[in-house]
């Protein structure tokens, strides 16, 4: 692993920085490939989007910089296949949980192994039911702040044998998996759950979202019931791409001709 700091080689950062205070910032995880972030500008505008929402954003020297960097030490430099994480935080200063009036951002970037998920994108993956739940926040809701506390625990009560775990809000609406979207199909139609309230807005759910027109979509609220009712069933997000679902909450699901189809197009995208 390579870290960077401020653009400059280092692992470390201030003790009293913010983001590790009060997880004070925001992130980013993306596939490279070949030398080429993948989906780059859908990552930024997320970063830029989550950073405006905790009222730091980069103003366009900062945002240029940070492009810069990317374009130019990183990407030229990085393995055949591997993950570049963009961490920034608003940096020290303020007393207690107020903020500085100045925001001097840190600006952390890292190049690390990517995981292969292959195996998983070909035969399918077993998902449960996270006993843990999403607390709801509509102002909070879409973006990658560093305040993930649910997903951490979400992942220590994770199975051995199962590979993620779907979380419900305190309604019991779907929200989200640990580290993944959910989508499914049912009669022809594919559904997702809206996250206004709740959850990550991956990037690679809204890829799917804006670029497929080959199934009629549903973006709405969801209960347990309707995706245990689902025809297929698989889930997403920038690393793995499209991971079909084989077993769900103890019931199995064939890997339908829909999510093959869905996994070709949106290759095809890529």
């Amino acid at each position: 692993m390579t870290w960077f700091v401020n653009y400059q080689k280092s692992s470390t950062l201030p003790v009293a920085d913010r983001g590790l205070a009060y997880g004070d910032g925001v992130f980013e995880t993306i596939h490279a490939y070949d030398g080429k972030l993948q989906s780059l500008d859908a990552h930024l505008s997320r970063l830029q989007r989550g950073l405006k929402r905790l009222a730091m954003p980069l103003n366009q020297v900062q945002s240029d910089n940070l492009s810069q960097f990317l374009d130019e030490k990183i990407s030229q430099h990085l393995p055949i296949e591997s993950v570049v994480k963009i961490i920034v935080t608003r940096g020290e200063g303020g007393r207690g949980y107020k903020a500085p009036d100045k925001v001097s951002h840190n600006v952390v970037i890292g190049i690390l192994p990517a995981p292969n998920y292959q195996l998983q994108k070909r035969e399918g993956v077993k998902v449960e039911l996270s006993p843990v739940q999403v607390n709801l926040n509509p102002f909070l809701a879409g973006i990658k702040h560093l305040n993930r506390l649910e997903n951490v625990i979400a992942k220590q009560h994770l199975s051995e044998d199962a590979f993620e775990a779907l979380m419900l809000d305190v309604h019991g609406n779907i929200i989200e998996c640990i580290q993944s979207n959910i989508f499914w199909f049912k009669n022809g139609q594919l559904c997702t759950p809206q996250l206004n309230q709740a959850g990550v807005c991956g990037t690679y759910r809204q890829k799917i979202i804006e670029q497929q027109t080959r199934y009629p979509l549903l973006i709405s609220k969801f209960s347990l019931v309707d995706i245990q009712q689902a025809d297929e069933i698989f889930i997403t997000n920038s690393l793995m791409a499209i991971v079909p679902v084989t077993i769900f909450a103890g019931r199995q699901f064939a890997i339908g001709q829909r999510t093959r189809t869905l996994q070709s197009l949106m290759q095809f995208k890529d």
